[in-house]
């Protein structure tokens, strides 16, 4: 029975200690179609408001107005499925998906508050696209933590409801 144990668990401390510590991370400027169309709603979800963010980073905040939440992610997805090579970005390039519904940026973090918990995530990885598009330096674009639990933020900005949403993402992300 010892034996069986052992045998049982040395492969699995193996591949848990051989697996990337940042599972959740990746550059969503790469993400190929194929590995977009895998992804969990949730995902699909945070790399579409990313690379939307991404797509407005050379216009200052105020000129962005509005973004699209609540995507329309399954023609996205069908779309890729026809060409799994192409990465995400090139996808976007050629035609972004619309949204149900729209809100405005930038915010405050009691607007931010306020809107429900399923858009506040496409609202921050959007903010954080933006940021990391407007950066100047090479490779800027580089890996983002698509698993940040947004409450995170919701409670970041509890204390201070009328500061802006932008300072505190800037620090999350």
């Amino acid at each position: 029975m010892r034996q069986l144990a052992v045998t049982l668990v040395v492969p699995l401390l193996t591949f848990a200690l051989a697996a990337p510590a940042s599972a959740g991370k990746k550059d969503p400027t790469k993400v190929t179609c194929a590995e977009f169309a895998a992804s969990t709603p949730e995902g699909q979800e945070r790399i579409a408001a990313y690379l939307d963010g991404y797509s407005k980073g050379g216009k200052k905040l105020a000129e962005v107005a509005e973004l699209d939440v609540d995507r329309e992610l399954n023609v996205l997805v069908v779309s890729c499925t026809q060409e799994p090579k192409l990465t995400l970005w090139q996808k976007f390039e050629m035609k972004m998906p619309g949204g149900k519904k729209r809100i405005k940026i930038p915010m405050t973090c009691d607007e931010y508050l306020a809107l429900s918990k399923d858009v506040q995530p496409e609202a921050a990885y959007y903010l954080a696209g933006y940021d990391r598009a407007s950066k100047t330096e090479v490779g800027a674009a580089g890996e983002v933590d698509l698993e940040v639990d947004t409450a995170v933020l919701v409670e970041s900005c509890k204390p201070t409801p009328k500061a802006p949403l932008w300072e505190t993402i800037k620090k999350h992300f």
